[in-house]
């Protein structure tokens, strides 16, 4: 019985065997590989139906029910077809994005899939993606020189970005990310290599030192890896250093900047693009090297552009560095002693060097007469001396970029108001006629003021004031405090060209300031009394001219 049960039940349990390895093996595989095979005819094709088509054959077999690698490879001929579709529908490539997320979600990144996620996200221009996927899958990524490109691509965009928010340090990740792939590095603006510079001085303006410092030395490391000066970024270190710094110390340091600087003048080729005419020579030689000659001319313009860029910068580094040598001059004679005296023959003879550099590196720029002016004025020792320093004052302001500040140009304004010695004695002796021809003057102060009229008369300018004075009227008490104020800073214009460069002690000082007081004390009490006021007028007038000419003997006039 067992024996006809086996030769029964065994046949019958191998054709069902063999049934369902037919149907597992051929004939479920056969539903979905006939429609994946049929597309992956289409897959190469530019057609957009052809690419639909293929689409919709990939669904049939995704439908079917495949598993294990057949499915993986179907979902990612599905994406392939779906980021190729996105070039008519770009919808189509967030499509493609989340058949990758499924697909690299079940089997992990592949260089294929890799790659094709790396080229779909650039076109859905999610950069951050393409930029941190390319560093998480950089060993799958690297056998695929265009995988380079597209990550390059997307480093400059998000730079970009950074830039125009004006987030330095962002851009400059990006931008050094650009250079590390070595892929559209001709693409990196040269202006970057002036962000570190540009958020170093925005630190400086903004107070924040310390930022400022790491901003100036980040930008000296960049440039000496790039072999280039690092002039700028030593200056905007010195910056950094100048409010306390030692003035001798930066001046030291500013001497060996400006020596950088100009060894770098002198490297710069003395005739850039030179080569270009003689190379220009030969273009009628023959069609081959008519092309060389084109492309050697198109270097030759690039590297004259670059060197008279290069020279600009030094040009305006040596520039600024002249005049921060001649500040910081002024400022380390500032930090002398008190009462260590006045600047020898030596140190002006050094203060003159440092002005004649910065009018050589610009002598259309107002700074040298301006700081050599005002030195000069503010050390005079005599009206000639000081009228010279007015003279350079004057010339910084006829230049291009002349002296601009409203302090200067008023006190200029104020020496050409006042004159010299002249123009006082010519404005005392229009006071004194006034007083002469007032009809309140008794008949004593009258012959006083004619005794002052006749000394003083033949020293008067040719080119001075008319001799005729305006005729005086009876005024009313009221009247007399307003003219007493007048007549007080009359007198004050008239002797400051002498009285400017005495100490506060002198007597001359003291006894003008006594008499001012009296003419205070006399306008005050003016309802007592005209003669009070007068007299105080007369002394004062009187006083005044032997400021003026005190080797003259009055009796003599």
């Amino acid at each position: 019985m067992t024996t006809i049960l086996l030769l029964v039940f065994l046949p019958l349990f191998f054709l069902s065997t063999v049934a369902s390895g037919l149907y597992f093996l051929v004939v479920l595989p056969g539903r979905w590989r006939v429609p994946y095979e049929e597309s992956l005819a289409l897959l190469d094709s530019d057609d957009r139906d052809e690419l639909e088509r293929a689409d919709r054959l990939l669904g049939q077999a995704v439908n079917a029910g495949p598993r294990g690698k057949g499915l993986s490879r179907i979902r990612f001929a599905q994406a392939y077809v779906r980021a190729m579709l996105g070039t008519y529908e770009p919808a189509r490539y967030a499509a493609a994005a989340t058949v990758l997320d499924e697909l690299v979600a079940a089997d992990g990144h592949s260089a294929h899939t890799a790659y094709l996620e790396l080229w779909v996200q650039s076109r859905l221009d999610n950069h951050d993606r393409v930029t941190d996927l390319y560093a998480e899958q950089r060993e799958l990524l690297d056998g695929r020189p265009d995988s380079r490109r597209i990550a390059a691509v997307s480093h400059l965009q998000l730079a970009v970005g950074h830039w125009r928010r004006r987030e330095t340090d962002g851009a400059l990740h990006h931008f050094d990310r650009v250079r590390e792939l070595g892929e559209l590095t001709e693409r990196i603006p040269p202006e970057v290599n002036d962000l570190q510079l540009v958020k170093g001085v925005q630190a400086v303006f903004d107070g924040r030192t310390d930022e400022a410092r790491d901003a100036f030395a980040d930008a000296r490391r960049r440039s000496a890896e790039r072999g280039v000066p690092t002039a700028q970024a030593e200056l905007g270190l010195l910056a950094c250093d100048w409010a306390d710094g030692d003035p001798g110390q930066l001046g030291e340091w500013l001497e060996r900047l400006a020596q950088e600087v100009e060894r770098e003048l002198t490297d710069l080729p003395a005739n850039p693009g030179g080569a270009s005419a003689e190379s220009g020579a030969d273009e009628d030689s023959d069609a081959d090297s008519d092309a060389d000659t084109d492309t050697d001319t198109d270097a030759d313009a690039d590297a004259d552009a670059d060197a008279k860029e290069r020279s600009r910068t030094a040009e305006l580094l040596r520039t600024g560095i002249a005049l921060l040598r001649l500040i910081a001059l002024v400022r380390e004679w500032s930090r002398r002693p008190a009462l260590s005296g006045a600047p020898s023959a030596a140190d002006f003879a050094e203060f003159d060097a440092r002005v004649d550099a910065v009018r050589a590196a610009d002598p259309e720029l107002g700074d040298a007469a301006l700081v050599g002016g005002l030195v000069r004025y503010y050390f005079a020792l005599s009206q000639p001396e000081r009228e010279q320093a007015l003279a350079v004052l004057d010339g910084g302001t006829e230049l291009a970029k002349g002296i601009m500040l409203p302090e200067v140009l008023d006190l200029m304004e104020r020496e050409r108001a006042l004159g010299g010695e002249g123009d006082a004695i010519s404005r005392y002796l229009a006071l004194v006629t006034e007083f002469l021809d007032d009809p309140d003057r008794s008949p004593e102060d009258r012959a006083q003021y004619r005794r002052l009229k006749a000394r003083f008369t033949r020293f008067q300018d040719a080119e001075g004031i008319e001799e005729g004075a305006v005729p005086t009227q009876r005024s009313a008490p009221d009247d007399h405090r307003r003219r007493s104020q007048a007549l007080r800073r009359r007198i004050e214009l008239i002797v400051y060209p002498r009285v400017r460069d005495l100490p506060d002690d002198a007597p001359a000082k003291l006894a003008l300031r006594e008499l001012l007081a009296d003419l205070d004390r006399a306008s005050g009490v003016y309802a007592e009394g005209a003669e009070v006021l007068q007299s105080a007028e007369q002394k004062l007038i009187t006083s005044t001219g032997a400021i003026l000419l005190p080797e003259e003997p009055e009796e003599n006039a």
